[in-house]
């Protein structure tokens, strides 16, 4: 270090510049995730399925554009549609249109409600899209042309919509680069103001925010030349790695600032040698919580977790030894030992009134946090599990608002896929079963229509199936292969469904499959496929993948405490101010109707890496408080030490509220309760914890951190 901070400067900085310079330009090349892959869940037998299905049936993602006209089904109206039609159906990317042109504008009843509404003012044209190969770039030109279509039809009282799993897909990616434009620069700003608010000295917004930007270079960097593209979960990284990059960079600069020693170099080494252990069992606490979403079953949760642990080893780094080398060039500010070098006199008094409260009231303290905690669990079991993804996208949203204007005449918005295989092998013979399957599955709550291969066969024949004629004949004679196989072993049906989040999705899946095992028995293998039930699918997932990644989150960094301190009593008086907060979290959520989703469900696995940072700072700066006593060790303790925790979660939750402006709900929650819980960690760590220590923890043992 010494070397570093002499004549080993100046390569230093060449070093981190070109390396800056390398991973900043691969930061630049980064894209965005088109088509979502990165969303979907692992679950091999799920995705085998859905292959099967694909191969069967040779059947693509759909979208489904409604044309509202009061003059639909007059001449001029009927010209309109066919010519609109036919447009879409040229369009590069198209592989088929389905119509109400198809049948000459006489819909016959099974397609009532999906070509045709029942008020003869919407119809619906199905677009079959081709399986792209090009990680969305030729779907994305194929939605923007069908946007441009719709935009150029819509006149004169007429309206054209679109909506569907791809279009909702590509909205996604254009919002998730208008994110990254709005939170680099947000960030940056409101980082930059609270650090400056807090340390009153342009270095000390001026190095921070340094670390915080090659760090976000150097992390994103190398995300992008592991061949990665963002996606709604992982634009979360640059407000995040930014936020959490300024932590140990604050903790030294203000240690620096406190030093009484005048000589440059040795006032930076007493600042790097007080905290830099502290500091690196915080960030590898935090990298642990950040971590443990490895657990998790989605792809883009995992890569946010792995490359956020990233981000906050190179910020203690570069907090480290980037910013002793910076503070080596400034000249020494003049201070008095006991004066506070950043003049906050209001926020000492506050921080000595706190103390005051643990010192003497610590067994009140410690009843009202059980008392929070108690009403904290009994909001986590408010907490339901409900994913909309039209919600994500917040009301005003075109697509939202076109989607729900088609789904107010037509059915098909929203739909479940059944795909039926005969157990025993044999070809199907008869309709009867699944006819009776059908007409059950209408009478179930949401659901707007169904549609099969007995739909397609007419009722006089469908009557005779089995006698007089075999099925093989019909199904050659309808030519319809998207709706059973050619072996006649596999058949599909089709549940268009209310616009619906997961939560009713999930009823409606159970009942589904309660239908199946009531009128089918067993004789057919029923299994469910489509994006809208990958997404129920992975939404019932999301509470016990983040459970485990929780549980071996808060299990790793009590190891990593007990480790730290080598004391039993200290490991256990880290959990109750590191588990109430989430539980305060939970009651927030639970009694605001906030749902768990893919982004509120990271919460508990992130937050309690970052909260833990606190505890140990604390606790370290309790155990280095001397002999004078429990009562004085908290006082110091929570006066010096207090104060730096403040300042860090002031830039932590200023940086995470910085995403509130995002465009996605999942991203907004995530970045209002991270920083919520934040605050509830502080205000544990500076009540409940010395509250404890007052009661239970000597502030000295053998070996100190």
């Amino acid at each position: 270090m010494q070397y570093l901070l002499d004549r080993g400067r100046g390569p230093f900085l060449i070093l981190i510049g070109g390396l800056t310079l390398f991973f900043g330009y691969h930061c630049l090349q980064l894209d965005v995730d088109r088509d979502n892959r990165s969303m979907d869940a692992d679950n091999p037998v799920q995705k085998a399925l859905e292959a099967d299905f694909r191969d069967t049936f040779d059947e693509g993602d759909s979208i489904l554009v409604g044309i509202y006209d009061e003059g639909l089904v007059d001449e001029a109206g009927r010209a309109r549609v066919t010519e609109i039609v036919a447009t879409l159906g040229s369009l590069d990317g198209v592989e088929q249109v389905i119509s109400a042109v198809d049948f000459d504008f006489e819909i016959p009843e099974s397609q009532r409600g999906l070509l045709l509404s029942e008020d003869g003012k919407m119809t619906g044209i199905r677009l079959i899209v081709e399986k792209f190969s090009d990680e969305g770039q030729k779907l994305s030109a194929l939605i923007e042309e069908i946007e441009t279509i719709a935009a150029d039809e819509s006149k004169d009282g007429i309206r054209v919509a679109a909506t569907g799993l791809p279009i909702q897909k590509y909205e996604v990616g254009i919002l998730v680069r208008r994110d990254q434009r709005v939170f680099a620069p947000l960030s940056l700003l409101v980082l930059g103001l609270v650090l400056l608010f807090v340390t009153r000295r342009f270095s000390g917004m001026l190095f921070p925010l340094l670390v915080s930007v090659i760090t976000i270079c150097w992390t994103l960097g190398i995300y992008s030349l592991c061949g990665h593209c963002l996606n709604m979960i992982t634009s979360l990284l640059p407000p995040v790695i930014m936020t959490l990059s300024v932590a140990t960079t604050i903790h030294i600069y203000l240690d620096w600032l406190h030093e009484a020693e005048t000589d440059k170099q040795k006032r930076v080494l007493a600042a790097v040698k007080n905290l830099y252990r502290p500091c690196l069992f915080a960030s590898l606490t935090t990298a642990v919580g950040f971590l443990s979403l490895l657990f998790s079953e989605t792809p883009a949760v995992r890569l946010f977790g792995m490359f956020a642990a990233l981000g906050v080893l190179i910020s203690y780094f570069l907090g480290v030894v980037g910013i002793a080398v910076g503070l080596s060039f400034l000249k020494p500010p003049v201070t008095k030992p006991d004066e506070s070098p950043h003049h906050a006199a209001e926020a000492h008094r506050v921080l000595d009134a706190i103390a005051g409260l643990t010192v003497n009231h610590p067994v009140k303290i410690i009843l009202v946090a059980l008392l929070i905690a108690v009403v904290g669990f009994m909001g986590m079991k408010r907490i339901e599990t409900d994913t909309d993804l039209l919600n994500f996208l917040g009301d005003d949203h075109p697509l939202v608002q076109d989607t729900l204007f088609i789904d107010k005449y037509l059915a098909g918005t929203s739909k479940i896929e059944l795909f039926l295989k005969s157990l025993d092998g044999e070809p199907l013979e008869s309709l009867e079963e699944l006819i009776e399957f059908e007409e059950a599955l209408r009478e179930l709550e949401h659901v707007r229509q169904v549609f099969g291969f007995t739909d397609i066969v007419p009722s006089e024949v469908s009557a005779m199936i089995g006698g007089a004629v075999s099925l093989r004949d019909v199904a050659e004679e309808l030519e319809s292969p998207c709706y059973l196989s050619d072996d006649l072993i596999k058949t599909r049906i089709t549940v268009f469904t209310d616009s619906i989040g997961t939560l009713e999705g999930s009823n409606l899946v159970s009942s589904i499959r309660e239908t199946a095992d009531t009128k089918l028995g067993e004789g057919f293998e029923v299994g469910l496929v489509g994006g809208f039930y990958r997404v129920i699918v992975e939404s019932n997932q999301l509470v016990a993948s983040q459970l485990k990644s929780f549980l071996v989150a808060i299990t790793l960094i009590l190891i990593a405490i007990g480790v730290v301190f080598r004391s039993v009593i200290y490991t256990l008086l880290a959990i109750i101010p590191n588990v109430v907060p989430l539980l305060l979290t939970a009651a927030v959520m639970g009694f605001s109707g906030i749902a768990m989703s893919t982004g509120t469900a990271m919460i508990a696995s992130v937050v309690i890496g970052i909260a833990v940072d606190d505890t140990i700072h604390y606790l370290s700066a309790y155990r280095q408080a001397g002999h004078a006593g429990r009562a004085a060790a908290i006082r110091k303790t929570t006066r010096s030490t207090g104060f730096v925790l403040l300042s860090t979660t002031m830039a932590l939750s200023a940086g995470f509220w910085v995403a509130i402006f995002g465009s996605f709900q999942p991203t907004i929650f995530f970045a209002l309760l991270a920083g919520l819980t934040m605050w509830f960690a502080l205000a544990c760590d500076l009540l409940v914890l010395p509250a404890f220590l007052r009661l239970a923890a000597p502030c000295h043992l053998k070996k100190e951190i």
